[in-house]
């Protein structure tokens, strides 16, 4: 399936190009540039020549104290990586991309569910915890055209993935996510077109849990609710309650305004929302809780040129609001249960605004600085829980990038300082490295490094990938 994707995208007819290999790396990687992300549509405005890119990475992150338990103290995972950007004329172009992980999370506690940010509040959770295996499967694709004043496009991804544990308690969980895309945008003003997308999303996740020895039975299982709070009723060990699945809907609708060329003024919002129902396969599939999931995004920012300068200013504010329900079953006298009403029991809200500004000079020296504020709350009805957080990041960063006969080399340095909801310092370093070695072919070496210092000692993130661009 892989292979077929990949030909279908390679053998397309695409417009011949004579830039080098490593020029259309050292362009594709400026940071300084209009938002294409999220938009079927005006990729297709993108300065990027056609290229693919195929690589292979491995990802670490360890923690001394873990900031989140339900995401474990560590990460190991390796993973392939190949995208393309195919032109097959200067107003047709085909985009997609393949990536394949294999990992494992350590040291996870009290979180038994995969994508945790998708399904909280309703996590399974063990006593024991543990290191989880995980594989996933991601694949996405896309066409753009433009017809005169008018752009429009598609695009799709699905995700597969699949977690377990090696001992016990072991649970199993299989994740279905696939979500598409299509847009439309005109030409109002010359340089600038306005954009209308739509979105779908449906998701699934299907989660067992198995104990081969009877003394793993020792340890209990949990639906929890959030803020502490659990369904006690189906507490325990009991095979019947722990198979659960997870299955939820998406839409998402949002406006664009971007310049056709890489300046001016640009601003997007976009509207989401999932409904995830919660369900119990062994009783009848009776539904038990559901969350409401709602995002708002907006962003602005200007991009202008002024001789050897570059420089883009922007914003960006993400509002997420969640609701919770909880069913009231019967006792199952008439051989199944019923759901007897819902009952709203919790609530939560996360705030992020983003300021930032990123520049380039002479298209070698690169800086940018960003700052960010966010907030979260949490509310449970009865008994009455609640929890409140706020914070503040900072992260500035500055870049050399060198482009000189068959060489593409770009180191950069980080530092930060973060507060959410904890006090932390940061510190990273990265390289990019690229030699050609034929006109469309280049090899190169990426790698990065990060250290958050905080009070019960360092966190590391760190990855390294080697691929080829052609």
């Amino acid at each position: 399936m892989i292979h077929e994707f990949l030909l279908s995208l390679l053998l397309l007819p695409a417009v011949p190009d004579s830039l080098p290999a490593v020029q259309k790396s050292a362009d594709r990687t400026r940071p300084v540039r209009v938002t294409e992300e999220g938009s079927a549509a005006l990729y297709l405005m993108g300065p990027d020549a056609g290229f693919t890119q195929a690589g292979a990475s491995w990802i670490g992150r360890s923690e001394t104290t873990p900031l989140l338990q339900e995401e474990g103290k560590g990460l190991q995972e390796g993973q392939v990586n190949i995208r393309t950007l195919v032109r097959l004329d200067s107003l047709k172009a085909v985009r997609g991309s393949v990536r394949y992980t294999n990992g494992i999370k350590r040291e996870v506690n009290w979180n038994s569910s995969s994508d945790y940010f998708v399904v909280y509040p309703y996590v399974i959770a063990d006593t024991l915890g543990g290191n989880v295996n995980k594989e996933e499967y991601y694949f996405s694709g896309g066409y753009s055209a433009r017809y005169g004043r008018f752009h429009w496009g598609a695009e799709g991804a699905y995700r597969a993935l699949h977690e377990y544990r090696m001992v016990d308690p072991r649970p199993r969980n299989i994740v279905s996510d696939l979500q598409v895309k299509a847009s439309a945008g005109w030409r109002l003003v010359p340089g600038y077109v306005l954009e209308a997308t739509a979105g779908y999303r449906r998701y699934s996740q299907n989660q067992s849990m198995a104990f081969i020895s009877q003394r793993g039975k020792n340890s209990a299982v949990f639906h929890l609710t959030g803020l502490g709070n659990h369904f006690a009723r189906f507490s325990g060990t009991t095979d019947t309650y722990m198979n659960t699945r997870y299955a939820g809907n998406g839409v998402s609708i949002g406006l664009a305004w971007s310049p056709v060329r890489q300046k001016g003024w640009e601003a997007g919002v976009e509207y989401s929302l999932l409904d995830l129902v919660h369900f119990l396969p062994n009783l009848n599939q009776v539904p038990y809780t559901e969350a409401y999931t709602r995002n708002v995004r907006a962003r602005g920012a200007y991009v202008s040129r002024a001789g050897d300068l570059v420089w883009k200013a922007g914003a960006r504010l993400q509002y997420e609001w969640r609701q919770g329900l909880e069913s009231v079953l019967d006792n199952g006298s008439s051989g199944y249960l019923k759901e007897l009403g819902r009952f709203l029991m919790f609530s939560s809200e996360y705030l992020s605004a983003e300021v930032y500004g990123l520049f380039e000079w002479k298209r070698q020296w690169t800086a940018q600085a960003r700052v960010q504020y966010g907030s979260f709350g949490a509310l449970y009805a009865y008994p009455a829980r609640s929890q409140a957080f706020s914070g503040l990041n900072v992260h500035l960063e500055a870049a050399y990038r060198l482009q000189k006969g068959y060489w593409f080399v770009s180191p950069a340095l980080q530092a930060g300082w973060y507060r959410f909801p904890v006090s932390a310092w940061k510190a990273g370093a990265s390289l990019h490295a690229e030699r050609q070695l034929t006109r469309h072919l280049s090899l190169y070496l990426q790698g990065s490094a990060q250290a958050f210092f905080l009070p019960d000692g360092p966190s590391w993130l760190h990855n390294i990938t080697l691929g080829i661009n052609f």
